[in-house]
């Protein structure tokens, strides 16, 4: 092994140790170094101790600065390599987008060949330290106990060595911990993680383990960040979803499952939590402290996969993840109905309020309710993203116009009633034939625009036409004017109507144009959202009627949709501007720890300064000591002022996260939560954050 520059100078200042021999000395312990991994076997004995001594001491500053030596070269490697890169980038800042590639490409480099190096490191440090503690004690000892005090300085410089030789991969580790590659950063983390066997690899706790090594500032510990983990309806099919569905009686049960299932000796990974879960759509909408939310989001893929029994690869491929701004963005979006089947539908809306009712319930021990789980930051998400879905809907368009068959054709019926019938569509009498799903959409858009509008529903059978009409949503929207008939007396409630839906499952016509003969003066409109058609061809050619298909019907929904989709843009620039708001008031919400203990410590000032005075104020009355109490309170109050509403103010996410910092260190502040959930302990009933 070469030596370094530094054990070169030490062996060449030392006194030069007398020759070898072949042959041990009588007396002298030739096994000393015998079975020793530093090199020194027992097939050259020495003639005294002093060279005994003497070439192991060489050869342990030998080894230590040799493996130092090498740490060092490939340390200094890695960062010129580092800093070239951070040159390069520095001076090309103008450059072109495949220039920033290149840069990219060469950090990833660098970051892979760092990667080599690290399952090497623990087994590096771990060797130094054996070798401090072990064999090296082995020799100073054997050396003590020949009484060569003239070598003690010797090996004790060998000692400091090695303790620099660990610092300096202590060092290397701390350095490696602070480049980009996140998943370098786990590797290395878990270096000293130990193993939770009776808790999933996802669950365990690397925030903590990452924070106190880096070196660069952290995020303030106060500060929550908010999640989505959902299942993609576009692409997911219908077994994974049945696996993850959740019924809304059972939200809040599922919710508190997940906050118990990622908590950690730390406290809680997952402090708030609720749930959407409906036919097309399932969603988790969660907030965690920013220094765990990586942990965060695997502990909530990890709990997925435990309650649905599917395998990462069977979930994973229909999971989405949207973290801080972009997932308060897609909730918004979804409240405004930006990310509905059907563009700009109310019915999302609908089931966000359930998700926020759920979500800030108290629960009640007498009938066993299940308290939510929301907390202070997802229930005002969930509050904000029902204000920003009606707020879009009001400012814009998006909910106007008919996207579906059925709705279409009562915005179909409604539009032409003057025209084709010389008649307001609240005063027209209407037929519906069929009780199908279809019936039961269109009665539903009737209803929601003309609850009394006179309607007779015509089916084969009766009973199942009652049953539409017996229909809780249908009942709720109108149908006070409703009724029933046979397809028997079809005809005759069709010649005393005025406008005429068919919606059967019919595979040939049922009005023909010679059923519409002697209507006379009438005026009849037939709307068809059947296929196969219920109206023959030709129908529209008798006088009086107006005759329109679902063809006509998808030209009013594609027209419809082109508006709706017009309306967008505007949506998305009204939700831009809330989510900025709502990320302020979010950032500010971690001040909250630190003015609670600040106003803390200034009560127990207060208290003491006065406890002080107690001896000098026995001569006031007890008005007059209340007087004093509420003065003293009022100028504490008044002091600290400023700084609340300095936290209140609207600026820029990482100016409000400056004052934070400036708040905690200016004080020497720990955080103060006044509902105690972010650290181990009995979870509340409420809300759990500060």
């Amino acid at each position: 092994m070469a030596l370094t520059g530094g054990s070169a100078a030490f062996l060449a200042a030392a006194p030069t140790p007398p020759p070898l021999t072949a042959t041990p000395s009588v007396g002298e312990p030739a096994s000393v170094l015998g079975e020793s991994r530093l090199g020194f076997v027992g097939e050259v004995a020495w003639s005294e101790p002093r060279t005994l001594a003497y070439v192991s001491c060489a050869a342990g500053v030998g080894l230590a600065l040799g493996l130092a030596g090498r740490q060092r070269s490939r340390r200094r490697h890695a960062h010129h390599m580092n800093a070239a890169v951070v040159l390069r980038a520095c001076g090309e800042q103008s450059s072109s987008g495949a220039a920033t590639v290149q840069k990219q490409e060469t950090v990833d480099d660098v970051e892979s060949s760092v990667a080599e190096f690290v399952p090497k490191i623990s087994a590096l440090q771990n060797q130094a330290e054996l070798l401090r503690s072990g064999e090296l004690r082995q020799v100073i000892d054997t050396m003590r106990c020949l009484r060569k005090t003239e070598l003690g300085g010797v090996f004790g410089e060998v000692d400091s060595l090695l303790a620099a030789l660990i610092d300096a991969i202590h060092g290397l580790r701390d350095s490696a911990l602070t480049i980009r590659n996140s998943e370098l950063r786990e590797h290395f983390e878990q270096l000293d993680v130990p193993s939770q066997a009776s808790r999933p690899a996802e669950v365990v706790d690397r925030g903590t383990a990452s924070s106190s090594s880096r070196g660069q500032r952290e995020e303030p510990e106060t500060m929550m960040e908010v999640h989505i983990v959902g299942l993609s309806h576009h692409s997911a099919p219908v077994e994974v979803r049945q696996k993850l569905a959740v019924a809304e009686a059972d939200w809040n049960m599922y919710s508190q499952e997940l906050v118990q299932y990622a908590r950690t000796s730390n406290g809680y990974v997952v402090p708030e939590a609720a749930v959407i879960s409906t036919c097309n759509r399932f969603e988790l909408y969660f907030a965690s402290p920013e220094t765990k939310k990586y942990s965060a989001i695997e502990c909530v893929h990890s709990f997925l996969r435990t309650k649905s029994g599917l395998s990462r690869e069977e979930i994973e491929p229909y999971l989405f993840t949207y973290t801080g701004h972009a997932a308060t963005k897609h909730l918004f979006e979804v409240s405004s109905g930006l990310d509905s089947l059907v563009l700009g539908e109310a019915q999302i809306l609908a089931q966000v309020k359930a998700c926020h009712s759920h979500a800030i319930a108290k629960g009640d021990e007498e009938d066993d309710a299940v308290p939510g789980s929301g907390g202070k930051i997802i229930a005002k998400m969930l509050n904000a993203g029902i204000r920003i879905g009606k707020l879009v809907r009001t400012r814009t368009k998006i909910g106007k116009g008919s996207v579906s068959v059925s709705s279409a054709a009562v915005e179909l019926m409604m539009s032409r009633a003057m025209a084709d019938l010389r008649k307001q569509a609240a005063t027209l009498n209407v037929c519906v034939v069929g009780a199908g799903k279809m019936s039961r959409l269109l009665l539903l858009a009737l209803f929601s625009k003309h609850p009394e509008i006179r309607v007779t529903l015509v089916n084969r059978s009766v009973e199942k036409a009652q049953v539409v009409l017996d229909d809780e949503m249908v009942k709720a929207r109108g149908g006070a004017n409703a009724e029933v008939a046979p397809m028997e007396d079809m005809f005759d409630v069709i010649k005393s109507s005025d406008v005429v839906f068919t919606a059967t499952g019919s595979k040939e016509p049922i009005i023909y144009p010679k059923d519409l003969e002697g209507l006379g003066q009438r005026r009849l409109m037939l709307i068809d959202i059947s296929v196969p058609l219920n109206v023959a061809s030709g129908c529209e050619n008798c006088e009086g009627v107006a005759s329109y298909s679902v063809d006509d019907l998808k030209k009013v929904v594609e027209a419809n949709a082109a508006k709706r989709q017009s309306e967008v843009d505007k949506a998305k620039i009204i939700i831009g501007n809330e989510v900025e708001k709502f990320k302020v008031w979010q950032a500010s919400q971690g001040a909250v720890p630190y003015l609670a203990a600040l106003q803390a410590m200034a009560e127990n000032i207060r208290k003491q300064e006065t406890e002080k005075m107690s001896k000098k104020l026995r001569g006031l009355h007890e008005k007059e000591r209340e007087a004093v109490d509420k003065l003293t309170r009022h100028i504490v109050d008044s002091l600290f002022r400023p700084i609340y509403y300095s936290m209140k103010e609207e600026e820029a996410v990482a100016a409000k996260k400056e004052k934070i910092w400036a708040l905690k260190n200016m004080f020497r502040l720990e955080p103060l939560y006044k509902r105690g959930v972010l650290t181990e302990g009995t979870p509340p009933k409420g809300q759990l954050n500060a």
